[in-house]
């Protein structure tokens, strides 16, 4: 199941949720579709925060108001009509998140939701851990800790990390991602937690990376590789430039596909990102502002034939102009 087809399954399974006719049954369905593959729990999280971030000047007001945007919401799902539609009137006022705290109530603790630190929409932060050494998180990170008197271990959940280690000689301080682990054999490095895939790169000294079936390297400051549970690849020196940059709020690319910039931008705005695989091949040059998406999204409409439609505040569409 790709990216899109799981988030329009997360789409319906909210649209069950909210329309009061839920059983118990499809509760336990959900349960399981949302822990047969880390793709699937995503696109829930994501329908889940969308809806939940619409609903918030609703819950602002006070109960009333939001009793009522809650009875004309339930009122519109009961109307047979075509399902974008209603997801773009009735849902955006249904973020009531009614069943979603029995699902996280019985959701795997690995969840991003639930890690030791995570950040939201737009956020990152710097943290201290008790050890001395130093993590910074992009937006929409999560990683748990495990210290103990053999070893530092941190496991990175969804998103970015970088990782300044202090030194442990008795101790070594590793990343765990669901392909394997990075090793600190310095002080900084970079690792991401893709879709089926990670990426490190070291920024300071060196690292040992090895993936689940064993097969490992060692990488030197300013080199950089993509992994998965089997084979290191090495990544080409414009994928190594766009990487770091989100620690200060910007993305450089040079003659890098537009899917790249989407995909860094998803973490910076709330609702939902669109890309056409016709615009996602498209050449990107450019040096974007991460917290300031929609100047982003200005000046790529600018310099690249594209087309981008603004849905409210929960989707952007992105396609190629057509003459």
């Amino acid at each position: 199941m790709s990216d899109e087809q799981a988030l329009d399954a997360a789409i319906d399974w909210m649209v069950l949720l909210q329309s009061g006719q839920a059983s118990a049954g499809d509760r336990a369905r959900l349960q399981a579709w949302c822990q047969a593959h880390p793709r699937h729990a995503q696109a829930w999280e994501q329908v889940q925060a969308a809806l939940q971030r619409s609903l918030q000047p609703l819950q602002t007001t006070g109960t009333g108001t939001a009793t009522a945007g809650a009875r004309a919401a339930h009122s519109a799902l009961r109307r047979p009509r075509p399902r974008r539609r209603l997801l773009g009137s009735a849902l955006a006022l249904a973020g009531l998140g009614l069943g979603t705290a029995w699902l996280l109530r019985h959701t795997a603790p690995a969840a991003p939701w639930l890690a030791d630190m995570r950040t939201g929409t737009g956020e990152r932060r710097r943290l201290r851990l008790q050890d001395g050494s130093e993590i910074v998180l992009n937006a929409r990170s999560a990683v748990d800790l495990a210290f103990d008197a053999q070893a530092r271990n941190l496991y990175l959940r969804a998103g970015e990390i970088i990782v300044e280690a202090a030194p442990d000689a008795a101790r070594p301080l590793s990343v765990h991602t669901a392909q394997g682990l990075v090793q600190a054999l310095g002080t900084r490095f970079l690792v991401r937690q893709g879709e089926g895939f990670s990426e490190a790169m070291v920024l300071e000294h060196s690292v040992r990376v090895q993936t689940l079936s064993g097969a490992q390297c060692r990488l030197e400051q300013g080199q950089a590789v993509r992994f998965d549970t089997g084979a290191i690849d090495t990544l080409s020196a414009g994928r190594q430039q766009a990487l770091a940059g989100w620690e200060h709020g910007m993305l450089a690319l040079h003659d890098r596909p537009l899917s790249e910039l989407v995909e860094a931008l998803r973490p910076y705005r709330q609702g939902f990102m669109r890309l056409s695989p016709a615009a996602a091949r498209l050449q990107v040059l450019g040096v974007f502002p991460l917290d300031d998406s929609d100047r982003a999204l200005d000046a790529l409409e600018q310099t690249l034939p594209v087309r981008i439609t603004r849905h409210g505040g929960w989707l952007v569409s992105i396609d190629v102009a057509t003459p």
